[in-house]
């Protein structure tokens, strides 16, 4: 097959005489011993590297096709000169039976067309995964994601891909999470990405899509028995423990009701709130919708007219209640440090008898540090600082365990606070309960209640029973009924906690 630009008379002109074309045409080239070299080196190697299959199955096809359409601009460029110069301009496709050069020419495009071809659709599809993978999402953009990656990592959902919750089925979704995409790429290259990344997450597909594709709410059903041992910040890390049995609630498989914490979702009513902030942590509208069409709505008596948003304004968003609006954060949860604490405390990978440790190694989280390098050198300092001059003779005889327990509380930190991103348990609240953010209490306040006064129930009693509480980290020691105990709280403040919510005292400021 010849493909030649021909001028008037018998001169001919080669497509690739234009500098152009060169360019291209050497772009294109880089591009296929580029894919050739790291797709041999893919399918050999025994890990997985985001970076080198973006590169391979991204980065070098868009070369190539940088190359083509460099390739085509020179084609027309030439062409276009060579018709304002009045030259004739032909185009000879054929091929000639007879003529041995044109006929292994034109196999020799079939061939190449072929490879070509394949390569490109073998470089979409393997494109495709690549940047649906967890590597992509989470490590390839590794400052603005590594927050969402760590906190991924260390979630309940780790061995769960990130597009089965952030896109789902379908190719509407895929295609807008794609067209999104392409904007936090240029976010990201041109370094311009909010620190902390925006949150909620605008535009997901419905729970109902996402969610309850692994957890089906009608069989939510059972009580569940929960254990938490807290730790005072006095010298000796004195232990508190309460037993909850958490009434998950749903479908009654005996008596066929619904009860529980998990009825919301379930049944043919119809729960909606509106929402006054952004993050959904304000809301001073609710309403519930029976199957008969009967409707509850619930405000606070003593707010103003201002205070709650007209649900008749087309600007107002009613937002139908759904699972994300409890477990907000279900694969990317920033621990407050004292919950941290106290877990490493339970489980003794911090020792419970070395002095003070709850309440310096509280403060040394909470301190403010610009990297997260600094943060480990000032943990380390910082510790060693406070047993060395406040209590030396515990630094002489536990040292080493004073060096593990810095080494703990670092890795706390890792896990929980990124500074560069401006990202930590105080920017990332979490909803599921009513002890570090307001929770349940953002409807369930106890305030709210319907024209005719039937108020939105708030006793502790409806979700969960406590069976044991004391102060002790020994089950035995606590006392404990099944039918149900009165809270009692670790400090002496008489009955101020039943007139006010926990998140009055426990401040994001005393890291809870």
């Amino acid at each position: 097959m010849e493909k030649r630009l021909r001028r008037s008379g018998d001169d001919k002109r080669s497509y690739f005489r234009h500098p152009l074309a060169a360019v291209g045409g050497a772009i294109f080239a880089a591009g296929i011993a580029l894919f050739v070299v790291l797709f041999l080196v893919d399918m050999t190697a025994g890990d997985s590297n985001p970076y080198r299959a973006l590169v391979t199955f991204i980065g070098s096809p868009t070369l190539c096709g940088l190359g083509v359409f460099l390739l085509f601009v020179s084609i027309r460029l030439q062409i276009r000169s060579a018709r304002k110069a009045g030259e004739n301009v032909k185009f000879d496709f054929s091929v000639i039976p007879y003529d041995t050069t044109k006929r292994w020419n034109f196999w020799l495009f079939l061939v190449l067309s072929f490879v070509l071809i394949s390569g490109v659709v073998y470089s979409g599809y393997r494109g495709y995964e690549v940047t649906d993978s967890v590597e992509f999402c989470g490590e390839t953009c590794h400052e603005v994601m590594h927050p969402q990656s760590v906190t991924y990592k260390n979630s309940p959902h780790a061995r769960v891909p990130c597009v089965e919750c952030h896109i789902g089925p379908g190719a509407s979704f895929w295609v807008q999470a794609k067209v999104d995409g392409l904007r936090q790429v240029v976010a990201a290259v041109m370094n311009t990405f909010d620190r902390p990344i925006h949150t909620p997450v605008q535009n997901l597909r419905p729970a109902q899509e996402t969610c309850e594709g692994c957890h089906w709410p009608r069989q939510f059903y059972g009580q569940k028995m929960v254990t938490r041992t807290y730790y005072r910040t006095d010298e000796e890390n004195s232990p508190w423990t309460i037993k909850l049995l958490v009434k998950i609630g749903g479908g009654n498989p005996r008596t066929g009701g619904l009860e529980g914490i998990h009825w919301h979702m379930l049944g043919e009513n119809t729960i909606e709130y509106i929402a006054t902030d952004e993050k959904r942590g304000e809301i001073p509208w609710v309403r519930m919708t029976k199957a008969n069409g009967e409707e509850h709505i619930y405000t606070d008596p003593d707010a103003s007219p201002e205070e709650i948003p007209d649900p008749n304004d087309p600007n107002v968003e009613i937002r139908k209640f759904d699972c994300m609006d409890c477990h907000n954060r279900p694969s990317h949860s920033f621990e407050p440090p004292a919950k941290s604490l106290n877990l490493a405390l339970s489980t003794q990978r911090i020792p419970r008898d070395l002095p003070s440790i709850r309440e310096v190694g509280l403060r040394l989280l909470l301190d403010e540090y610009e990297t997260t390098e600094a943060a480990m050198d000032g943990i380390r300092s910082g510790l060693v600082s406070f047993y060395q001059e406040e209590l030396p003779e515990v630094f002489e005889s536990r040292l080493e365990e004073i060096e593990s327990t810095g080494k703990q509380l670092q890795t706390i930190y890792k896990r929980n606070f990124f500074p560069e991103m401006k990202t930590d348990f105080r920017a990332r609240e979490n909803y599921l309960s009513h002890f570090v953010n307001d929770g349940c209490f953002r409807c369930h306040d106890g305030q709210k209640e319907t024209q005719w006064g039937e108020k939105l129930s708030s006793g502790c009693n409806s979700c969960h029973l406590i069976i044991a509480q004391g102060p002790s980290d020994d089950d035995q020691n606590l006392a404990s009924d099944i039918a149900g105990l009165e809270f009692q709280h670790p400090e002496d403040i008489d009955q101020a906690w039943k007139e006010m919510k926990c998140t009055e005292c426990h401040t994001p400021e005393a890291g809870y």
